[in-house]
């Protein structure tokens, strides 16, 4: 059983909001001895003020542990908080079932098995040497900055960890510093905030959901020739060919003005479809589809007609162009919600481009969720990428895409 609380407040100096999110906290557990731990996520907006709240309520519980970091936008009230000072409060009280909190250093996630052995080791001592098991649940808020090795790595301790689902979102800093994450008395800027869910919590890898935001916009291709993170060639053509006809775009015309909307589907060959037979332009892969990831095109050679992606990418591989699509989205999103048993506190990790430039309207998703939620508290963070299984339960990258987590128990 864990009794979770949460608090927001989008005063403009640390004190005030310090005193705001402290007063729904201590209301709703009865007190300051109560308190146990709780995670403070801030905007990068909030610059030191963060840490600063951090400082002020660790006087205040001098018993809790408390963490933090910050987001380029937190959600709440139904609403997404970007470019100002904001940060919401997710504080628990002493139970038989704690969430635990933890503080990673900057190169946690750095390349080398070496990073998986000492990142099972500190999770593990965490847990008073109790190994991580399926039913806990991982939250993770890695730098956005340093991602190089986290897709293996979180593959790695999936494995280690008796397949416990990893889910969370990407931190960062203002104007592209590293993320201000802290622990009572630590700082660790561009570390990671972790927090073990542990088994009993009422979280489980079932209480996990991701909404997708986007549909397929051409059949599964395949890769001719590529180099790295460069695809030079789709069924025996340049990708953007294949780019300007989706788009409905003339003959060299230009291609990066519409990036930012363009996504792509990534899998490896499975032996059939693409290349086997003539492309039916006509007919799209079905959307029960999922063994892909899904990446952003981040990349292009106007001269060789090849694009980038953030994604290594082998000879052979199939690939499908994506665009945003908001029905899919809206809908994915209530049934994603509608899975979830009642009570607890809503976690909602939404991705900074499902906002106007999907919906006309920045405060959408929120809303939906919040509506959604009840009398619940719904709550979450606005990043870049997520973190959230895929089909085989493995933790990936997600790009374009909303996770929800329920946690806590009534």
């Amino acid at each position: 059983m864990i009794n979770l609380v949460s608090g927001f407040s989008e005063a403009l100096d640390a004190a005030t909001a310090a005193q705001e999110l402290a007063a729904v906290v201590e209301a709703a557990v009865g007190g300051t001895e109560e308190i146990s731990g709780a995670v403070i996520f801030s905007t990068a907006a909030s610059g030191a003020a963060g840490v600063e709240i951090g400082d002020l309520l660790a006087d205040r519980w001098p018993s809790a542990r408390l963490v933090g970091t910050s987001f380029e936008g937190i959600v709440a009230d139904g609403r997404v908080l970007r470019d100002r000072p904001a940060a919401i409060v997710l504080a628990w009280a002493v139970g038989e079932a704690e969430p635990i909190p933890l503080l990673l250093e900057s190169d946690a996630f750095r390349e080398g098995d070496r990073a998986v052995e000492d990142l099972e080791a500190i999770f593990s001592e965490a847990r008073g040497g109790v190994p991580i098991s399926r039913e806990d649940l991982i939250l993770l808020f890695p730098d956005a900055l340093g991602t190089t090795a986290l897709e293996p790595i979180l593959e790695a301790l999936h494995r280690r960890f008796g397949g416990a689902p990893i889910a969370g979102a990407a931190a960062v800093g203002v104007a592209g510093t590293p993320c201000s994450a802290w622990m009572t008395g630590e700082s660790e800027p561009g570390g990671t905030l972790a927090l073990i869910v542990p088994e009993g919590a009422g979280a489980m890898g079932c209480r996990l959901a991701q909404a997708s935001g986007s549909r397929f916009a051409s059949p599964w291709l395949r890769v001719g020739a590529c180099r790295n993170r460069w695809i030079d060639e789709l069924d025996e053509e340049p990708p953007l060919d294949w780019i300007r006809r989706q788009l409905g775009l003339e003959k060299d015309a230009p291609v990066a003005p519409f990036l930012d909307r363009l996504l792509v589907r990534i899998r490896p060959w499975n032996g059939a479809s693409a290349g086997d037979a003539e492309v039916d332009l006509d007919s799209l892969p079905d959307e029960s589809c999922v063994d892909f990831v899904e990446r952003y095109v981040i990349g292009l050679n106007d001269r060789t007609g090849a694009i980038s992606v953030a994604e290594g990418i082998t000879r052979g591989a199939e690939l499908a162009f994506a665009l945003p699509d908001p029905d899919r989205a809206r809908g994915a999103l209530r049934e994603a919600i509608a899975g979830f048993d009642p009570g607890g506190v809503l976690l909602q990790f939404a991705c900074r481009a499902r906002d106007e430039s999907l919906y006309g309207d920045a405060d959408l998703e929120s809303a939906i969720v919040a509506h959604a939620a009840g009398t619940r508290p719904a709550v979450g963070t606005v990043a870049p990428f997520q973190l959230g299984p895929d089909a085989d339960g493995r933790s990936r990258i997600l790009v374009h895409s909303t996770l929800l987590a329920a946690l806590g128990t009534d």
